[in-house]
C-alpha cells in the first residue's frame, strides 16, 4: 500500500510539472532567401551559450517566407538566451569570410550581435509566461 501511494504521489507531483513550463516562440523577421534551414539553439547558462554546446532546445527548420513562426515548446521559468543562423547551403555550420565574419544570415535575442556575439547576459530574455520574441536576421 506504501508502494501505491508513493507512486500515485510522484504521478501527481508529475503531472502538475508542466504548469511551471512556459511556451517560447520566435517570430523570425527579415528573411532575405529561402534558401537552406534555419538552424536555432537555446541556452540556460552562459558557459553553455559561449562554448555552443548543451542547449535546453534546438531545432532545424525548413526557410519559409517571413514571418517565421517557430515554437520552442515548454520550457521552465528562468533566463534564456537564443542563437540562430540560416544554413543556406546546407553544410551543418554558420560559415564566414576569411576575417571571421558570418557571411549566412544570423540573429540572437534581443537583437543583439551588429559587432560580434552578444553575451549571454545582453541576448538573456525572461520566460515566466508564455513569450514571443522577435529575431531579425542580419
Amino acid at each position: 500500500m506504501k508502494k501505491l501511494t508513493l507512486v500515485a504521489i510522484l504521478a501527481l507531483m508529475g503531472m502538475s510539472l508542466p504548469a511551471l513550463a512556459h511556451e517560447l516562440t520566435l517570430k523570425i523577421d527579415k528573411v532575405k532567401t529561402l534558401n537552406g534551414n534555419l538552424l536555432v539553439a537555446v541556452y540556460d547558462q552562459a558557459v553553455h551559450y559561449d562554448s555552443n554546446n548543451q542547449w535546453v532546445a534546438v531545432r532545424k527548420i525548413k526557410m519559409t517566407e517571413a514571418p517565421m513562426l517557430i515554437s520552442l515548446g515548454d520550457l521552465p521559468a528562468g533566463h534564456y538566451a537564443v542563437k540562430l543562423f540560416q544554413d543556406e547551403n546546407d553544410n551543418g555550420y554558420i560559415d564566414k569570410s576569411v576575417i571571421g565574419i558570418p557571411t549566412e544570415p544570423y540573429g540572437f535575442s534581443n537583437n543583439g550581435g551588429a559587432y560580434g556575439q552578444p553575451s549571454f547576459d545582453e541576448a538573456k530574455v525572461l520566460v515566466d509566461k508564455a513569450t514571443e520574441i522577435e529575431i531579425q536576421l542580419r
